[in-house]
């Protein structure tokens, strides 16, 4: 039996009020829908009307409502004393997912302001260095079949040598490209993980790491992380106590606080590697979106046993795909094999763009830094003015805000008041291995300065008229 808690199931349900006809009739088909595509599988534990109801910001009499129309034809069952439960199916799409990609596969919405991604534009580094393609690039490349598993060797020496001038001696040999940092995560998971071998992850976390461990079945242990990172001796602690196949952290601008770890921070934590054998995967393809001062050394510069994943995202455009991972030798050789039999290699194209932006990393961070701490210090200010109730962290970097609400404010319900109003935002509960943190919002100034303003606007309006008191 799977239970799906409110805040899980809220984000299952993202959009249902769109849809017409009234509310308690719109849950009800948002509901038949997850069971029908397979998101909600026969045997599901759903919350009570009760709970379902607050996370939702409805009456009980319409989750009721709800339910007693899902009763009726047959595909809920409520039983006294154990709960309500999905009894069939429709057939399955197999679909899965926890909305935290919505915002990319549903396409743009004219009408509604999405504050939930923070994924960023491309730069004009890009354009410039597209235009500069011609055949001649292609000229070594062409006469093969085109597949590179490994990567293009001139990216994987760019690679090399963007580590190595932020302080991580690096040989092209240790370099992997992959279609994505999220591909060489899901890589490194499947390779390493073993039936029932748990993982240490931060929370919150990124949502994405999340998907991709619990989709190799790893049971995930969560160690607090702040506005400094990772709570080291937490970290430690639960290191001893689990044996985890491995550690997954953010160390540079971490998702979704934005954080940096300090220096003393990295030490103490490779340190910890060392001594204990642990091996520690460092996601830090959000670096070249830090705002605050320049990049610090990579982990892995501080010694332990440190993987560590990037990727062009952050720094110069999402739509380029391509991401790497830095390890020994053998892993590389190893998951270039797994990743051969997967995709046959990343786009020669988007490698070759890539490998030339690389070398411009230095003025990619720089254009990044304005045009991201315009948008903070924008969305602080507003914050400050309009809804001093918030308390959101100051990010050293990212394109988000994450925000603790007044104690008895639960943020999964406000984020549901908010888009029936027309704006998505995300619940803390979306970053965390445990479905907690729902004390938290997080809300991303990634779009256009004017979008952003209206967003919020509508935020505070909905904040101060329809406060989403548990």
């Amino acid at each position: 039996m799977v239970y799906f808690g409110a805040p899980r199931l809220t984000r299952l349900l993202d959009g249902w009020g769109d849809q017409p006809g009234g509310l308690s009739t719109r849950l009800a088909e948002a509901l038949r829908q997850l069971v029908r595509s397979g998101q909600l599988p026969a045997g599901a534990r759903l919350p009570s009307e009760r709970v379902l109801a607050a996370a939702l910001g409805l009456g009980r009499t319409t989750v009721g409502q709800a339910f007693d129309t899902l009763r009726s034809d047959g595909v809920l069952v409520s039983r006294t004393g154990t709960g309500t439960f999905v009894t069939s199916t429709a057939a399955s799409a197999g679909a899965r997912g926890d909305d935290r990609l919505r915002s990319f596969v549903s396409g743009p919405q004219t009408a509604r302001v999405d504050l939930r991604s923070a994924a960023l534009p491309g730069i004009s580094l890009v354009a410039e260095e597209l235009d500069r393609l011609s055949s001649a690039d292609f000229l070594d490349t062409l006469p093969s079949h085109g597949y590179v598993p490994r990567g293009l060797p001139a990216l994987r020496t760019a690679v090399a040598n963007y580590y190595t001038a932020l302080g991580l001696r690096t040989d092209p040999g240790q370099v992997l490209v992959t279609s994505g940092a999220q591909q060489a995560m899901r890589l490194l998971a499947e390779a390493l993980i073993e039936p029932g071998g748990t993982v240490v992850v931060e929370e919150p976390t990124f949502r994405g790491a999340i998907e991709v461990l619990r989709g190799v079945g790893a049971p995930l242990v969560g160690v607090p992380s702040g506005p400094e990172g990772v709570d080291v001796d937490a970290l430690a602690a639960a290191v001893r106590r689990h044996k985890p196949v491995f550690v997954l952290l953010q160390s540079t601008v971490h998702n979704p606080t934005g954080s940096v770890l300090p220096e003393w921070a990295r030490a103490a934590v490779a340190r910890m590697s060392a001594e204990t054998g642990c091996t520690i995967i460092d996601d830090a393809a959000p670096t070249d979106a830090l705002i605050d001062g320049p990049p610090p050394p990579p982990l892995a510069s501080y010694g332990g046993r440190v993987l560590t994943l990037g990727s062009a995202s952050k720094g110069f455009w999402g739509g380029l795909r391509v991401g790497w991972l830095r390890a020994d030798r053998r892993l590389v050789e190893r998951l270039a094999v797994v990743k051969g039999a997967e995709d046959l290699g990343t786009s020669i194209p988007a490698q070759v763009v890539t490998a030339r932006l690389l070398d411009r990393a230095a003025e990619a961070r720089a254009q990044r830094r304005v045009a991201l701490g315009a948008a903070r210090a924008f969305a602080l200010q507003f914050i400050a003015d309009e809804i001093p109730e918030w308390r959101p962290l100051v990010p050293a970097g990212g394109a988000s805000l994450w925000i603790e609400l007044p104690a008895g404010y639960s943020a999964t319900a406000f984020a549901e008041r908010a888009g029936r109003a027309g704006v998505d935002v995300l619940a803390g509960s979306t970053f965390s291995c445990r479905d907690a943190l729902d004390d938290w919002l997080r809300v991303a100034f990634a779009a256009p300065l004017d979008v952003l303003a209206n967003g919020l606007h509508t935020l505070a309006e909905l904040w101060h008229t329809q406060p989403p008191r548990d």
